[in-house]
Parts: C-alpha cells; structure tokens; sequence
C-alpha cells in the first residue's frame, strides 16, 4: 500500500511540474504607435510558483506621461486555466496592483494540428478584479511591436478608463489641463486653466460626472450631468 501510495505522489507531482513547466515564461501585451504612445504589460510566471507583473503606459498628451504599476503573487494552474494569488505581503509601495483572483486561460497550438496556420502561445485574462486588464490577452515570448493605430486604443470600456486616468493637456491650448478619475462605472472630469504665476483655476465651479459608451464608431464620453 505504501508503494502504491508513493507512486500516485510521484505521478501527480510529475504532471504538476510538467504542467507548470508548459505555461512558465514571459508574456507580454503591448498596443500603440511607437516609443512615445504605448501601453504595455508584462506577466512572468516563474516555474517556483511565484509571479511578477508590469503594465507601463506612456501618453504624450496625459501629464503624466510614463506611468508605472507593477504587482506580485503566486500562480497556480488547473488544466488550461491559470489562477493568480496575492497574500496581503506582496502589495507594498512597489507592488500596488492586486492581482488577486485573477484567471487567465493558456493557449497554445495542439501537437495534432499540422496545418500552417500561426497560432501564438498566449494567456488571456478571463476574469481579474482589475477591470482594465480583463479582455487583454499577452503573447509569449513576444517580439513586442506596436499592433494597432491610436484610434482603436481600446477593447473595452474599463480599458477606456484606464487610458483616460489621469492628467491631460489640450495642445490647441496648452495652458488649459483635464483631469480625468474613473471609479467603478463612472468618472469624474475637471477642467483647469493656468494662471500667470503657474496655479490652476478650475474652469467650471462643479465636477463633471462622465461615464464611457460604446457606439458603433468606437467609445465616446457621455457627460451625465
């Protein structure tokens, strides 16, 4: 009984490691048009268990322009799907993305299938508490390329807000600011001006409530009132 025992721990921890072995590596996200208007994101799943992420955004036109998050865990994974942990002691400064519960699904071309078509490893986030990130899917070992023009920046309403979070300037005004602030459905927008001696002055006395719709062309912002 014992020696039976002790084979069925050795197959299972086997598969484990197979299992992990498959979906360890680099996978990364990346959408925009060059160095200077991106969004990326970085996931590595460390064959140990544990799990690093990085989502760096640079928007020439947002005050702050280089914005940088980063986050930590563990990983586990069931079949096709992968699950993220975050213990309370991996959010610090550095690591203020809370990836807990997060769910990812593993994709990658089946041994049998000896056609020619170009399916890429990847994972894609199927659920997360981060609302922007879910929908996103990151490639592994990606070369990572601008993909798509400025236009289509985004897939998803939350994806929208995380683009718009923050401060932006008007080119055609350089001494007005719009500040944008999205909370779960809804946002907040304000309008600065610049006075002489370099303060903001808020344009309207009242913050804007603003919420994303989707359309047929795309997303616009709908400012309820």
């Amino acid at each position: 009984m014992k020696f039976i025992i002790s084979l069925l721990l050795i197959s299972f921890q086997f598969s484990a490691f197979a299992q992990s072995k498959e979906h360890a590596g680099n996978y990364e996200f990346f959408m925009g048009n060059n160095d200077s208007h991106f969004l990326k994101d970085k996931l590595t799943l460390n064959p140990n268990g544990t799990f690093l992420f990085k989502s760096e955004s640079y928007l020439e036109e947002r005050m702050e322009r280089h914005r940088l998050q980063y986050g930590k865990g563990t990983w586990r994974s069931e079949k096709r799907l992968i699950f993220l942990k975050v213990e309370d002691s991996d959010v610090d400064a550095t690591h203020e993305l809370n990836l807990n519960n997060t769910r990812l699904r593993f994709d990658t071309k089946s041994p049998r299938d000896k056609t020619n078509r170009d399916i890429k490893t990847s994972v894609r986030v199927i659920d997360s508490e981060i609302r922007w990130l879910k929908g996103r899917t990151l490639i592994k070992d990606a070369n990572t390329k601008p993909i798509i023009n400025e236009e289509a920046c985004c897939s998803s309403v939350w994806q929208v807000h995380s683009y718009l979070h923050g401060k932006w300037k008007n080119n055609n005004k350089p001494s007005n600011e719009y500040h944008y602030s999205f909370k779960d459905e809804k946002g907040s927008f304000d309008a600065y001006k610049k006075t002489e001696n370099g303060t903001l002055e808020p344009i309207n006395n009242n913050t804007a409530q603003v919420r994303i719709l989707k359309t047929e062309n795309g997303y616009e912002i709908e400012q309820i009132f």
